[in-house]
């Protein structure tokens, strides 16, 4: 069977067996229940299967259903954008409640990001293993004060545990892309604390990002743009908390973002409680 890779839906397929063993071996999935995000020709999906409990997929090109075929009842096959579904319905529908799953998927470079995010929300994935751009990836482990660290770096590092497994050339995939690919484990911290549904990392997700919002533009500066207050009272947080004023988010380590977040937004909170106040106070 013949099949012209879609340009629209990131469509690289992987040619090497070997490197495809060696991902899902990596992945660590023996008895385990799955889900894998874009199944393509079905080269990858074929091995997790002989590993998986049971194997969700979810394939945006339903003209890849003739390669998707398999003499298994383990796996069933969702011909839907990822990103739109509403994973809680489809995990409840095919697994257990309250299980947990591993995710595995060459990732279209171009949904890279918003798919990370929407793991993160999802709190039944527990570890994911992930091929991507190997600029994003970089982007995923850079450090503090290096070029590539930005809030897609700390965001990430703030849920996850990343390992490097193995970077792959682009002339290992068909049709050819222009960059190179890195494959990498990402493992979420097993902590209760790290559940996206609490308000406190919601906030550290909107601090973060803030923080980076132009990154030649100092901390002071972004927070005033971003939440719309006056530089003095900032300047007031800055100094509570031992901040100095020149400081640059790439400078920040994740520790230290962590617990300036949670400061900033018991502030953010004194300060509206006391405009209130001084509010309620006039009009008496």
């Amino acid at each position: 069977m013949q099949h012209q890779p879609k340009k629209k839906y990131g469509q690289n397929f992987l040619k090497d067996v070997n490197l495809l063993k060696k991902i899902v071996s990596k992945a660590n999935l023996k008895g385990k229940n799955v889900i894998e995000i874009g199944p393509g020709k079905g080269s990858l999906t074929n091995l997790i299967t002989k590993e998986a409990n049971l194997l969700l997929a979810y394939e945006i090109d339903p003209t890849l259903k003739p390669f998707l075929v398999f003499d298994t009842t383990k796996i069933k096959i969702i011909y839907d954008n990822f990103l739109k579904r509403d994973l809680v319905k489809d995990f409840d529908n095919y697994f257990s409640i309250n299980c947990q799953l591993s995710l595995i998927s060459n990732l279209p470079y171009y949904i890279t990001t918003p798919i990370l995010f929407k793991i993160i929300q999802t709190p039944q994935i527990v570890d994911a293993t992930l091929m991507m751009q190997k600029e994003v990836g970089m982007r995923l482990m850079a450090q503090p004060n290096s070029k590539n660290y930005n809030a897609l770096s700390v965001i990430t590092q703030y849920f996850f545990n990343i390992e490097k497994i193995q970077e792959v050339k682009s002339h290992m995939f068909f049709p050819q892309p222009k960059v190179d690919s890195v494959v990498l484990k990402l493992s979420k911290h097993k902590s209760d604390f790290n559940t996206f549904s609490t308000s406190s990392q919601k906030n550290f997700i909107t601090f973060v990002k803030a923080a980076f919002k132009q990154k030649r533009k100092t901390l002071l500066n972004n927070l005033s743009s971003v939440f719309l207050l006056p530089k003095t009272e900032i300047i007031l947080f800055f100094e509570q908390n031992k901040l100095l004023t020149k400081i640059r988010a790439e400078e920040i380590t994740l520790k230290e973002f962590q617990k300036i977040s949670i400061q900033w937004f018991l502030f953010q909170n004194k300060t509206k409680e006391s405009q209130l106040n001084n509010y309620i106070l006039k009009k008496v």
